[in-house]
């Protein structure tokens, strides 16, 4: 197989006849897997596991072809009409191309229905393992090297999620001490309270007994009038304090 762009017109021709055998081999392979295994399994995996890998190679080729017309030094030296046939060629070959993958994708479907519904009705057993698009041109290295490359998004996913749950629960304990602040200083406003109206009802019992006991009345009632100031203050003093709560 030549390599790069330095191709002649006998190289060309060359590997197009390369390129129309990969293309009937490539046929054959599926013509294969439709008879032999119309209801898929291992085999037809296998079988349209080569057959996708030869259509991958057939692709590059081809468009390595039509490179070589549209752009090479060596084509130029052909006729316009040469050019133009070699390229209906290509074409024609890029066509049959699209062709059989459509076929590889309608069978391996049409397969995959009859092992679901078939297998639920007949012996029950486990279905075989599906080719996917990503594991089909793969070998066991690769295979081995993909497993690892999910396992290792896998493990960042999860790293993702921890990192959230300890935030969350950061946040979670921060409300929790903010929450257990502000219970306290409730429970010692309230018990600010509670010592200031001990002290008035004291003070009250205090100014009431001199009232009862004092022969001035003048004076009595400057102290009732001191202790109702005194209550005045205190009550001010405890709206100042809720608001700042």
């Amino acid at each position: 197989m030549s390599s790069g762009f330095r191709l002649d017109t006998d190289g060309w021709t060359k590997e197009f006849e390369e390129c129309k055998q990969l293309a009937q081999e490539t046929l054959q392979l599926i013509q294969e897997r439709n008879l032999r295994h119309p209801t898929g399994g291992p085999d037809a995996s296998r079988l349209s596991a080569a057959a996708r890998k030869k259509l991958g190679t057939l692709g590059v080729q081809l468009d390595r072809l039509l490179r070589w017309l549209d752009g090479s030094e060596a084509a130029s030296q052909l006729s316009e009409p040469e050019r133009n046939r070699r390229r209906d060629q290509l074409y024609d070959l890029r066509n049959r191309r699209e062709g059989m993958q459509l076929s590889i994708k309608r069978n391996q479907g049409q397969g995959d229905r009859e092992a679901l519904f078939g297998g639920a009705s007949g012996s029950g057993g486990p279905l075989p393992p599906r080719e996917t698009e990503a594991t089909a041109p793969l070998d066991n290295r690769g295979l081995l090297g993909l497993q690892q490359q999910v396992m290792r998004q896998q493990d960042e996913q999860l790293e993702v999620m921890e990192r959230t749950v300890i935030s969350t629960k950061h946040i979670a304990l921060a409300i929790g001490e903010e929450v257990e602040l502000q219970t306290r200083l409730l429970d010692d406003l309230a018990e600010d309270v509670d010592v200031t109206q001990s002290r008035l009802k004291a003070a009250t019992a205090r100014v009431r007994h001199l009232l009862r006991t004092s022969s001035n009345w003048r004076m009595g009632l400057c102290v009732f009038l001191l202790i109702v100031t005194l209550v005045a203050v205190v009550l001010i003093s405890l709206r100042i304090a809720r608001l700042f709560v």
